[in-house]
């Protein structure tokens, strides 16, 4: 565990609030496998060179470009991933009726079968409850219950709730809208530093980044505190 921003006095804070995906959950590894799975079908479905050389990162990268367009939070992240798989189809040259459609439900239930939460979450969260409140928010669109975490969270804010991603403050004020509490009173933790570190800098929360991998922070973003493991919470608060 690293301090790294100004500190603060960690006694005020009543209200912890995570983002969800690489937080709580191994999402990236459950969405690559997923795509994997869609991959195969896809292949099956559309034999030929432009699928068979169709690769899982440029399947992401199309869903990053429909992302772009559609906008995170003005759109769901279901019609995000319909809309790419649509396109999806389209750029392997697949006509079929009903192909992306079948695509979609098979990348749906492969990544849902794949969801749960990291080993050190249902501990720590444990711990914390009843001590503060704990809150989502998150861009994604993955709820707590899809990854076992069924009545841990006193609330959950979702970019497509109010139509603004983080980093974007309006998302952490329309969480304390929903308290009633103070920025300086809540603490952010999450995997990215410039959605939810810069995010919750601007917004005046106390930042924690949750680095499980180590990585450097070569962006300028500096958060109050880096941890490499959720327990590492424990100790601040």
């Amino acid at each position: 565990m690293t301090t790294l921003g100004k500190l603060t006095d960690q006694r005020n804070i009543t209200t912890i609030t995570f983002d969800m995906d690489d937080t709580l959950w191994d999402f990236q590894a459950a969405m690559e496998r997923a795509l994997e799975l869609t991959l195969e079908r896809l292949r099956v479905m559309a034999p030929g060179d432009a699928a068979r050389k169709l690769t899982v990162q440029q399947m992401m990268d199309i869903r990053d470009e429909v992302a772009s367009e559609l906008g995170e939070g003005a759109t769901t992240q279901e019609e995000i991933r319909y809309t790419a798989m649509v396109r999806t189809v389209e750029h392997v040259g697949f006509r079929a009726r009903g192909a992306a459609e079948e695509l979609y439900r098979l990348y749906w239930e492969a990544r849902v079968a794949g969801a749960r939460p990291y080993d050190d979450v249902a501990g720590v969260l444990e711990a914390l409850q009843g001590r503060f409140r704990l809150g989502i928010i998150s861009n994604g669109n993955n709820t707590p219950q899809m990854v076992g975490l069924d009545d841990v969270f006193d609330f959950t804010v979702f970019a497509h709730d109010c139509g603004f991603p983080k980093p974007d403050p309006h998302i952490f004020e329309f969480a304390l809208a929903e308290l009633g509490d103070k920025p300086e009173n809540m603490a952010h933790v999450g995997d990215s530093l410039q959605s939810d570190v810069q995010g919750a800098n601007d917004y005046g929360m106390v930042s924690v980044w949750l680095n499980r991998d180590g990585a450097a922070n070569e962006t300028g973003i500096v958060p109050h505190w880096e941890i490499r493991d959720l327990t590492e919470l424990l100790e601040i608060v």
